[in-house]
């Protein structure tokens, strides 16, 4: 059952999802096709009322050119400070499919996100791709990394970088033990932009 927060986090996502397609301009039926989706469906994640998997999420996100962190959080006030709490159900969380629980720590419109994996798959499910630049760093591992064809085990403390267009995946033999900080940028490595880290 989703709670009236969460509820509220999809609808918001939704309405992310179809600023940034009117935007690109998309069409809802080129934006379909472009995440393999059906329009129906895609129309109902814009309106709040079904909420994609993770891996139609992804697929939406990279239709558009972003990731699914951009998508949720909406608009920030980078004149702000922004607290996430342990315990606070401000922070926006997304069950994957058998994957980890997201905790959204930094999420939506800001230059970085940052992203708490709880529990990783124990075998590789498909691998990523977006543009940017993504950091790991460990807080409970073993870790499995995978980034273009190579593969890093990763131990408690250890740290790891890449840049995200290249196809990455994670997996951990402690399943849902495991425990990461994800930190990813939409600018590749090196680019200048607007705001640096």
């Amino acid at each position: 059952m989703t709670t009236a927060p969460e509820a509220h986090r999809w609808e918001v996502m939704g309405r992310a999802i179809k600023e940034r397609r009117l935007g690109q301009p998309f069409t809802l039926v080129e934006l379909a096709e472009r995440a393999g989706l059906s329009q129906p469906f895609l129309s109902q994640v814009e309106n709040g009322r079904a909420q994609p998997s993770m891996a139609s999420l992804y697929r939406i996100a990279s239709a558009l050119g972003t990731t699914p962190q951009a998508l949720f959080g909406g608009l920030a006030n980078a004149a702000a400070p922004a607290l996430a709490r342990a315990t606070g159900t401000d922070v926006a969380t997304i069950a994957t499919d058998g994957e980890s629980l997201r905790r959204l720590l930094l999420p939506g419109d800001t230059p970085v996100h940052v992203i708490e994996l709880v529990g990783l798959a124990v075998d590789f499910l498909e691998p990523w791709q977006h543009p940017g630049f993504e950091a790991l760093y460990v807080l409970t591992g073993p870790i499995d990394v995978e980034v273009d064809g190579q593969c890093s085990t990763l131990a408690t403390g250890d740290f790891l970088s890449y840049p995200s267009h290249l196809p990455h995946r994670y997996r951990s033999a402690l399943g849902a033990g495991a425990r990461v900080l994800l930190i990813e940028t939409q600018h590749e490595a090196g680019q200048r932009g607007t705001h640096s880290i």
